[in-house]
């Protein structure tokens, strides 16, 4: 093997490179000094990621252009043959079949309001990230009913979860909203619903002990009083009988889905837990 000649120079540059470099560390920055005079970089904070396929709330005449576009009658109500017709669109576009009017269906017709549905559900977005988590609306302890009290059960008649306490226990707004509907039926008793939520979602409140000091119209805040736990309308026994509905809302085109999973998690950050299990 032959010998490897180094020059002066060379030997030099060896010895100030390994006296010079320096050494790993355990975060990661190899030692390299910081530089006091470089500003950090910072980046405009992301925008609010919004749900393209999520369905959305038009106008009479916003839905009469889409049914326009899909080639059925124009009468501005979005039936079971125009949902058929946005199907059948959506499939040809090789979109997300949902039968329902939604942002990625809009642009893809090219309307001229899609970028204005687009600007209010990333200004929706942006409220729900500011408005942080719900309330758990008993402000007392509670606890789950029997089998009957399940979301779907009876048949599926059942259209919310019972949460029974004490008659008379506080009982709050779970988010922020706006009051849709404050009324009296028989079945329901008093009852509230809370729409404009940050979710997107209508919360409502049946069988209160007594009508609720709230206005249709009135802005709410998490944890804004609505009322208290009762027993009125076709109830057995003091309890809140809550419902969460799709967008657009209760009754509006929305459906309702079982709010356990929803309720269980402002309990367990509000410390409230149910008394006994279901």
């Amino acid at each position: 093997m032959r010998g490897l000649r180094l020059t002066g120079a060379t030997i030099v540059a060896l010895i100030a490179m390994t006296t010079t470099t320096p050494s790993a560390t355990a975060d990661g920055t190899g030692g390299l000094p910081v530089q006091a005079s470089a500003p950090a970089s910072t980046s405009a904070p992301a925008a609010p990621r919004i749900r393209v396929t999520a369905a959305v709330t038009l106008t009479r005449s916003q839905t009469r252009s889409v049914q326009r576009r899909v080639h059925v009658r124009a009468d501005g109500r979005v039936g079971k043959q125009t949902r058929r017709a946005i199907r059948r669109y959506q499939s040809r576009k090789h979109l997300m079949r949902t039968g329902r009017p939604n942002l990625q269906t809009l642009r893809g017709m090219k309307l001229r309001f899609a970028e204005t549905i687009a600007a209010r559900m990333t200004r929706k977005a942006a409220a729900t990230a500011a408005s942080g988590p719900g309330v758990f609306p008993i402000q007392g302890p509670w606890r789950y009913g029997g089998a009957n009290t399940t979301f779907a059960s009876r048949g599926g008649d059942h259209q919310g979860i019972d949460l029974f306490a004490a008659c008379g226990t506080p009982l709050v707004a779970a988010s922020p909203g706006t009051v849709r509907t404050r009324k009296h039926q028989s079945r329901a008793g008093h009852y509230v619903v809370i729409t404009g939520t940050p979710s997107g979602e209508d919360e409502v409140y049946m069988h209160l002990k007594s009508r609720s000091p709230l206005s249709v119209g009135d802005r709410v805040a998490a944890g804004t009083p609505i009322g208290q736990v009762g027993d009125t309308g076709r109830a057995t026994g003091c309890h809140l009988h809550f419902e969460l509905w799709t967008a657009p809302g209760w009754y509006a085109g929305g459906r309702p889905h079982d709010a356990r999973p929803t309720l269980e998690a402002w309990a367990a950050r509000a410390g409230n837990p149910a008394t006994s299990g279901s």
